[in-house]
């Protein structure tokens, strides 16, 4: 029982409807009608005026019938319960119920797993039914499915403006919004876990997006709190996750992978967030320790430490009958307040390279010794720097013991290991 693909010169322009010619052409023609928020539902029979298909069972599927396949759709032609024959590649077929099945998965791996054991059942003479019928299952993104996180932990990290390194974190409370859609990414599995229950002795087999949403949603918004918990491992700023809703995604589907796809079939299409605040509790512990920064980073305090200098400077030229007093005394403490402004900004440097380095060790530690510093600075943990596109260098060891160096770029002056010195 074959699928013969019809030639696209016959089909002739007809457009989303079947023609009267083209259907009376066929014994039976068979298509999916309107799927819009639908995830599988039965094959419509179309009928015209002169066709041949005026009646029969509709639980037989005749030899010679026509089945259109629309982009985004998988057609089974499920016999007695089970699938015996589909197709995920688009166009329109002719039914052969002497041939073996056809079988096209297109690029679905579940397909091609299930047709080894149809083609094993065919050759072996496998038992027939008339029970068979044609349903699709939409293949295409299913949108519209809204989230609200509740409280979410993330680390709040911020950046030394020098360096542009993450050198602090805060915990902070979130609470976000937004939308998120799905697609069916194993068909077969999705037919025999959910859409098997809907099929019936001569159901309509109909399951639409209200009929998974309760489930999928509690699911998916479990699944996104921890997503953008996850995120707080990029060092970024909360107010930077809306920039990331692509790693959102990938991060909920291997959160969702087992419980959705391999489970059902089912997988994250995208996710947009529509809002992602911090409470005002969260906020005004990042305002307070950004406020004391000010005056416990050295490099910070001898900014300050120079705008006050050129107020005074600005103050005591306003001032006609105390300029000359003034600046005199500007001379006399200039010298000093110039030196101790060079150490503040100097060991400010030297604090922010500090926790740059400490920053960094966390990341190793975190990422079990993967991450490495691009020579743009930026810390990652991939093949590729995100922030200027070079490729991570191959790895650097210890030309004495071979002890391998976690981060390529930036060695040790020492090897931590038998203390050869590095080149």
């Amino acid at each position: 029982m074959g699928l013969i693909k019809v030639a696209a010169q016959a089909l002739g322009s007809i457009g989303n409807a079947v023609s009267n010619t083209l259907t009376s052409s066929w014994v039976d023609y068979f298509e999916s009608g309107d799927m819009s928020g639908i995830l599988m539902k039965r094959g419509e029979k179309i009928a015209s005026k002169g066709s041949v298909n005026k009646g029969g069972d509709s639980n037989i599927i005749s030899s010679g019938s026509g089945i259109d396949v629309q982009e985004n759709q998988c057609m089974i032609l499920v016999e007695n319960g089970s699938i015996v024959e589909f197709c995920a590649e688009p166009g329109r077929y002719t039914f052969d119920a002497s041939t073996a099945p056809s079988l096209m998965s297109g690029e679905y791996h579940g397909l091609k797993a299930l047709a080894s054991t149809i083609g094993s059942q065919f050759l072996a003479g496998g038992s027939r039914t008339n029970t068979q019928r044609v349903f699709y299952i939409n293949l295409g993104e299913i949108q519209g499915f809204k989230w609200g996180s509740g409280n979410i932990t993330f680390d709040h990290w911020e950046c030394d403006i020098a360096t542009g390194q993450p050198v602090w974190h805060i915990a902070t409370t979130l609470m976000g919004n937004g939308t998120y859609s799905i697609h069916v990414t194993d068909p077969a599995k999705f037919y025999q876990v959910i859409g098997a229950q809907k099929v019936g002795t001569d159901g309509d087999g109909i399951v639409s997006r209200e009929d998974i949403e309760p489930q999928i949603k509690t699911e998916a918004i479990a699944a996104i709190r921890q997503g953008v918990g996850q995120l707080s491992k990029l060092h970024i700023p909360y107010t930077d996750i809306a920039a990331h809703e692509f790693q959102l995604g990938q991060d909920v589907n291997d959160i969702l992978d087992k419980s959705w796809g391999e489970a059902r079939g089912i997988g994250i299409f995208a996710i947009a967030i529509g809002m992602m605040d911090a409470d005002e509790n969260s906020k005004q512990k990042i305002e307070k320790y950004q406020e004391t920064k000010g005056y416990t980073d050295p490099s910070m305090l001898g900014a300050y430490m120079g705008m006050g200098q050129t107020q005074a400077m600005q103050a005591a030229g306003a001032n006609a009958n105390g300029a000359v007093t003034g600046f005199a005394g500007l001379g006399m403490m200039g010298g000093a307040g110039q030196t101790n402004i060079a150490g503040l900004m100097q060991q400010g440097q030297q604090q922010a390279q500090q926790q740059a380095q400490q920053v960094q060790g966390a990341v190793q530690q975190a990422a079990g010794g993967a991450a490495w510093t691009c020579a743009c600075g930026s810390v990652n943990t991939g093949k590729f720097c995100p922030n200027c596109g070079s490729p991570k260098p191959e790895g650097a060891a210890c030309k004495n013991c071979g002890y391998p160096f976690p981060d390529p770029v930036n060695l040790p002056k020492f090897c931590p290991n038998c203390g050869t010195k590095t080149e």
